[in-house]
């Protein structure tokens, strides 16, 4: 306690974020919200979402809850990551069909799949409505500072977007849906 003397707060912070995962795993939800923070960062830099540590993520995830909990509840967790991937994949999918180029990069679907296995779907929902408005704002104001921008790398806007939707969602008793 002296080395960290807020670690009982983090720990219930992590625990009633990520709903599902036993509280015994707080700390690897707080090793999901690292790899999903600097896969954010890695976006900003390099404009792509690395694939290994997203991946060893929901791998270690689901591993973790099989062995914890059970194996159905895993695969449960499992199940609702590539739900929002696939999600996310069939908007760009349509997207492309009728204007011919992508919409979104898959490295925000992938981001999205670790995002909700531990998550939750209806954070990371929440995580694109927040995202998209944050982005659209960003946007705005680069226009009005007269500044050019190429592309929008849009995995900060999630993170920031998935922090403000568990804080609605799991603290606030904001219901959304």
């Amino acid at each position: 306690m002296l080395v960290f003397p807020y670690e009982g707060v983090v720990r219930h912070v992590l625990v009633q974020s990520a709903p599902g995962i036993p509280s015994s795993l707080w700390w690897a939800t707080a090793i999901v919200v690292l790899v999903l923070a600097l896969t954010a960062l890695h976006d900003i830099r390099t404009t792509t979402i690395p694939e290994a540590p997203i991946f060893l993520g929901l791998l270690a995830l689901t591993g973790l809850l099989g062995m914890e909990k059970s194996w159905p509840d895993a695969a449960m967790h499992l199940r609702h990551g590539i739900e929002a991937g696939l999600a996310v994949w069939a908007v760009n999918f349509m997207w492309r069909l009728f204007f011919k180029n992508d919409a979104l990069g898959m490295g925000d679907a992938k981001w999205s799949m670790l995002a909700a296995a531990c998550f939750g779907l209806k954070a990371v929902i929440v995580a694109w409505g927040i995202g998209a408005c944050l982005a659209v704002l960003w946007i705005a104001a680069m226009h009005i500072a007269r500044r050019r921008i190429a592309h929008v790398t849009f995995a900060p806007f999630l993170c920031a977007g998935l922090a403000a939707g568990i804080y609605a969602l799991r603290f606030a008793d904001m219901r959304f849906f």
